[in-house]
């Protein structure tokens, strides 16, 4: 049995390894989502969808200030025609001529934008619903994609992060279950309780809390534990680990108060429960 502390870490990178690619999936997803709502804003503006909506063209605006004398009015340009050409005609150019009143000529006056046909404007909305519905789906996929990819990445992380803390808390259990003193044995014991489930918290309650609480006070022991070393041995899920543990133990008593050393190997079956490590079964190897 190896008694190095620290695990292989090949578990981390395969999770990185498999967090990269579930990242590179949702940006996929994403971004075929942003290509279908392009694709259905250009089937709108293809369908006309847009068509008379732009802001009508503005004619040139009189000023209010404007008097009949900064504007000649067309009796009085001709009247000066005929006084410095009495035997000229006038003339007018088609499309310049005046319009009386608004001092604009017909080229400037503004076209009125035609109404869009009921038919062709209830297809071209069909077409918009169609187009929005197709990206919500989309977008819909795309957000499940990326929740999924996050709820892997945690899970991947648990796993990854299972064994070294399982090992920790393994520590801490077996080091808290062995030593005690004769007289506080009975508080120290119960103590122990909280850091233990199913089975192992039956068997300690029914059988070792009071074998051993009536050896320590009958032979006033005081039993001191330390971990020589620790290590998963095996990697069930996130929730689920079993970790090898060398013990050592320094046991006196009233008959041999010199203390001597005692070493064993234990396994222990770990078992997450609401977030923490507790112990589940102690077997002695």
């Amino acid at each position: 049995m190896s008694t190095d502390d620290t695990t292989p870490n090949a578990p981390d990178v395969r999770s990185a390894r498999r967090a990269q690619r579930e990242a590179e999936r949702a940006a996929r997803a994403q971004r075929k989502a942003d290509a279908a709502r392009e694709r259905a804003m250009e089937a709108a503006r293809v369908g006309g969808l847009f068509e008379g909506m732009e802001a009508m063209p503005r004619g040139e605006a009189t000023s209010p200030g404007t008097t009949p004398s900064q504007s000649p009015s067309p009796s009085t340009t001709q009247a000066q025609a005929q006084t410095q050409a009495p035997d000229s005609t006038p003339t007018s150019t088609l499309g310049s001529t005046p319009t009386a009143g608004s001092g604009k000529t017909a080229s400037e006056r503004p076209i009125a934008a035609e109404p869009m046909d009921p038919a062709r404007r209830r297809r071209l909305m069909v077409i918009l619903a169609a187009a929005s519905v197709i990206l919500l789906v989309f977008s819909g996929i795309a957000t499940w994609r990326y929740l999924e990819a996050r709820d892997a990445t945690a899970v991947e992380q648990q796993v990854a992060s299972a064994p070294t803390q399982a090992t920790d808390a393994a520590r801490e259990i077996v080091t808290q279950m062995f030593t005690y003193d004769h007289r506080t044995v009975d508080a120290e014991l119960a103590a122990v309780r909280e850091r233990l489930t199913e089975p192992a918290l039956t068997e300690f309650v029914d059988q070792s809390m009071p074998t051993v609480a009536s050896a320590a006070k009958q032979q006033e022991a005081s039993v001191y534990a330390t971990v020589a070393a620790a290590a998963p041995q095996e990697v069930v899920d996130a929730d689920n680990v079993t970790v090898l543990v060398m013990l050592n133990r320094m046991v006196s008593t009233k008959e041999a108060p010199e203390a001597a050393s005692s070493a064993s190997r234990l396994s222990l079956q770990m078992v997450r429960v609401d977030g923490t490590w507790k112990l589940g079964e102690l077997n002695a190897l």
